[in-house]
């Protein structure tokens, strides 16, 4: 398990290899209790009260507020082993992190650091409250109100899917401050705040029966009417938004890594369960369809390894890591699941009973892609970022007839169009026809082809030409022309048919041409 071992990872400090160390053999020694809490779905405080002693709760946080600075990468190193005891140990620690204790660091002005910060790394819970009854991936549409009344704020609304509800000290709340239309557009319309436990007014209202998740609270919360001081706003007030988009990298990632104990878990069973299993007269390992199984296991677990370690990597060096934690958790939760299959289908019969943890991690699986964002969510990320990121390599190739071959190659250099005419534009896009007869040309193609015009020309050209039934455009919402394509009429006035025609030479041939 080379590629999987975390001393491995060349980024490592040697005081974030110990804490593996450390933290590796607490779960070894816990795991089972963690058993124990799938059958009594009891919350682990017990074992939780341990995580606060050893100073786990302190490792986001700056030594200077009672922490360890360990780092994103040093929270992901204890949150993958603490999911290998249980779901509820993993989930309180990591919401913890990402429901509080991050948005502090990077928002929260010095008194509300020396308030907040000590008090989590000895142990105080976290929550993060963004689901509404009517709100989910869309976040910015939150209902819960925040009205300012003097140095203090009115809270109004509901919560729900809030993990560590009831139990959490702290609760990182966004609510809206402005019903304004130009704030919300400007997504300055939302604020975020520090909520404490027994604050009046503020109530639980229902603990959620769960799937999985075993002895972790989960529900929704009440807030009527309840007042907070001015000094629980994180930053200014509209930078909600801000704060909340912020913080969504490390809650992934994190989410993330507390998947990766649970698949090494299962790699185990599935492994041991199938050296001990004797069917056919041969321990079932033998069988290959098990070993493919086993073998997409190893894979899988590297994969997800180094893409969770990298993203913490990056974010501790305080790079760019949209792409990566986005793909860390993408990847991840549907490769948990995946894992989950596997290892219960090489232990038979064995793997789908409550006797064996991995029917448990298996009922987690779904949650994994719904919390901390959903796989589409993910999707739809990856998808935009992707496109900004990657904008300059993503850039279609100038292709264009091969002088001998007579087919479409690609080429780095362009010709160019030097008089802009309407017969000079209709040729234009009767040349790209024959290169790419089925694509449009976009406005960015026409530009670059025609140096010596400008946009405005170009406009002209085009709309003269669709006028005539010469082309065909496309426009965005704002009615700005974004593609076009000669159509037959265009076609047939810009080349004759034999211009157009090309067969290879059997066909020649064959059909003699």
């Amino acid at each position: 398990m080379v590629l999987i071992m975390i001393e491995k990872l060349p980024w490592l400090t040697e005081e974030q290899k110990s804490l593996a160390e450390q933290v590796k053999a607490f779960a070894d020694v816990n795991l089972a209790k963690g058993e124990e809490v799938i059958w009594t779905r009891e919350f682990p405080s017990s074992l939780l009260a341990q995580v606060a002693e050893k100073g786990w709760f302190g490792a986001l946080i700056p030594k200077e507020y009672g922490g360890k600075d360990l780092g994103v990468t040093g929270c992901c190193l204890i949150a993958e082993e603490l999911s290998r005891i249980c779901a509820a140990l993993t989930a309180a620690y990591s919401v913890t992190m990402f429901g509080g204790v991050e948005q502090l660091i990077k928002f929260g002005n010095e008194e509300q650091k020396q308030r907040w910060l000590p008090q989590v790394s000895k142990g105080k819970l976290g929550a993060i409250c963004i689901t509404e009854p009517g709100v989910g991936s869309d976040a910015a549409s939150i209902e819960t109100n925040a009205k300012r009344e003097g140095d203090n704020y009115i809270l109004n609304g509901k919560k729900r899917f809030i993990t560590n509800a009831g139990i959490a000290d702290i609760y990182c709340l966004y609510a809206r401050t402005s019903d304004r239309p130009e704030d919300r557009r400007k997504y300055r319309h939302l604020s975020a705040f520090i909520v404490e436990r027994d604050t009046p007014g503020f109530t639980l209202e229902r603990i959620n029966e769960l799937g999985g998740w075993f002895g972790l609270p989960n529900g929704y919360l009440d807030f009527d009417d309840v007042k907070i001081p001015r000094f629980a706003l994180l930053g200014e007030e509209g930078d909600g938004w801000k704060v909340l988009v912020d913080g969504l990298n490390f809650e992934r990632n994190l989410f993330a890594a507390g998947m990766m104990g649970p698949m090494r878990e299962a790699l185990r069973y599935a492994v041991g369960h199938s050296q001990r299993r004797i069917q056919f007269n041969q321990p079932t390992i033998k069988s290959e369809i098990n070993q493919f199984k086993i073998a997409d296991m190893f894979a899988r677990l590297a994969t997800a390894r180094l893409l969770v370690y990298h993203a913490a990597h990056l974010m501790d060096m305080k790079a760019d890591a949209v792409m990566a934690a986005t793909n860390a958790k993408l990847y991840t939760s549907e490769a948990y699941e995946r894992q989950m299959i596997d290892s219960m289908q090489v232990m038979g019969g064995d793997g789908w009973t409550q006797f064996y943890p991995v029917e448990a991690f298996m009922r987690d699986a779904k949650v994994n892609q719904l919390g901390a964002g959903t796989s589409e969510v993910m999707r739809m990320v990856l998808f935009r970022q992707g496109l900004r990121v990657m904008s300059e390599e993503l850039k279609m190739p100038y292709r264009k007839m091969h002088e001998t071959l007579g087919v479409p190659v690609s080429s780095t250099t362009m010709s160019t169009i030097t008089e802009v005419t309407e017969e000079s534009v209709l040729q234009m896009m009767a040349e790209d026809y024959i290169v790419n007869p089925g694509l449009h040309m976009t406005k960015g193609d026409m530009v670059k082809l025609l140096r010596t015009a400008s946009e405005e020309k170009l406009d002209s050209v085009l709309t003269a030409l669709e006028a005539k039934e010469l082309v065909n455009l496309q426009r965005d919402r704002k009615g700005r022309i974004t593609l076009g394509k000669a159509s037959f009429k265009g076609l047939k006035k810009a080349k004759p048919i034999e211009d157009y025609r090309w067969f290879p030479e059997w066909a020649k041939k064959q059909l003699k041409l």
